[in-house]
């Protein structure tokens, strides 16, 4: 069995594989401070409480086993086990007299009484400190490594915030945009102090996949935007576009050909061509294609095509793209990152346009069950939104 514990870049990764015929079991992480705390089973506390209160409706997806035990006593021994550099959720809670670290959607707090109390009778409430990242990975790392000597690990660096995989490349880990300078040399101590683990570099793999394209864009590798606006009295005043290079959309499978050749010889090996460009130094060089392009891309059923059509809408503000959006309704895939932008667009151009994809679109999400109930009611609740928005008076 190949198991992957952190968040989407090991999910997506174990996706590729298991669709090659690969055994792969995701374990999805809430923070590197949980599993080093109480390793091997949930806390009797903390199980306790579960069966008396619905925790895990506050996880995030983050089941108590998955905190505490990713890999358990019944599980099928390792063959592989990959890790990459969760982001961490927040707020982290400890509990006071046993020591251990747990995460809960302070969600929980509010609509349960029940969990407040046994929060606040036993717990301190902390968020993590971005700085020190990267020493209670390695701790985790190490219990992994204690725990599964004779499984081989391998780690997951992250893509670097290059200036030209701008604007303001985005990571979901918080503080990345300097610790990543740092990353390389404290990887290879890892690797150099830990038997059996190695470290898959992804600026080279990137790399790689730039040299694929005779006129690479990072549009198309990484179209999703973060995007955030600054309200005065009640209007949109500004707007901060930051890409995020966590959702490279050819990467999975990329790195799936260097485990697959892990699993094959023991090492990792890179090309001549799988280098970090020079050229990443450069600022962002974007383009808005024309409107035959953006209406290819919307209509397309990708959810990288049609992103990369919906961000385009932002480099030309003067105009409204809503028509666009309203032609495409139908066939537009349903895709969480696409529909932040989709919202914040909809702050800067309330129009009744939008309110017809709106309409139309939902119907889409509702037949839409690929990722699960909660991706879709999610979904759906975001939708009402931007159409209370647009249609209010």
């Amino acid at each position: 069995m190949l198991y992957f514990l952190g968040n989407c870049q090991a999910e997506f990764l174990a996706r590729s594989l298991a669709d090659r015929g690969h055994a792969c079991a995701y374990r999805v992480q809430a923070s590197p401070f949980t599993y080093p705390s109480h390793p091997g089973s949930v806390p009797g506390s903390l199980a306790g409480l579960a069966r008396t209160a619905p925790l895990a409706d506050y996880l995030d997806g983050r089941e108590l086993m998955n905190q505490f035990a990713p890999i358990g006593p019944d599980d099928p021994a390792p063959e592989l086990i990959v890790l990459n550099l969760h982001h961490e959720n927040e707020p982290l809670f400890t509990h006071k007299a046993e020591g251990y670290t747990f995460h809960m959607n302070v969600r929980a707090l509010n609509d349960r009484p029940e969990i407040m109390a046994w929060a606040r009778e036993h717990c301190n409430m902390f968020l993590p400190n971005p700085a020190t990242y990267l020493k209670r990975f390695g701790r985790w790392l190490a219990r992994v490594r204690a725990d599964f000597p004779a499984s081989p690990i391998l780690v997951l660096n992250r893509l670097s915030p290059h200036p030209a995989f701008g604007p303001d490349p985005f990571s979901y880990l918080r503080g990345w945009d300097g610790l990543h300078r740092e990353a390389p040399t404290v990887l290879a101590r890892w690797s150099a102090e830990l038997n059996g683990v190695h470290v898959l570099d992804m600026d080279r793999v990137f790399g790689g996949l730039w040299a694929d394209d005779p006129a690479p864009r990072i549009e198309a590798l990484c179209p999703f935007l973060k995007i955030e606006l600054t309200r005065t009295d009640g209007a949109v005043t500004g707007l901060h576009a930051r890409r995020d290079i966590e959702h490279a959309g050819p990467l999975p499978d990329r790195l799936a050909d260097k485990v697959e050749d892990f699993l094959r010889t023991g090492a990792i090996s890179y090309n001549k061509e799988e280098i970090a460009r020079p050229e990443w130094r450069r600022p962002p060089r974007l383009r808005r294609p024309g409107d035959d392009a953006l209406r290819a891309g919307l209509a397309s059923g990708s959810n990288y095509r049609a992103a990369e059509a919906v961000a385009a809408f932002f480099l030309d503000l003067g105009r409204d793209h809503t028509p666009l959006l309203r032609e495409a309704a139908g066939a537009m895939p349903v895709c969480h990152n696409t529909l932040h932008m989709i919202r914040a667009y909809g702050r800067l151009r309330s129009t009744p346009d939008l309110a017809a994809w709106c309409d139309v679109h939902s119907a889409v999400a509702e037949a839409f069950t690929a990722n699960g109930p909660l991706y879709r009611e999610t979904y759906l609740e975001r939708i009402d939104e931007i159409r209370r928005f647009v249609t209010a008076p």
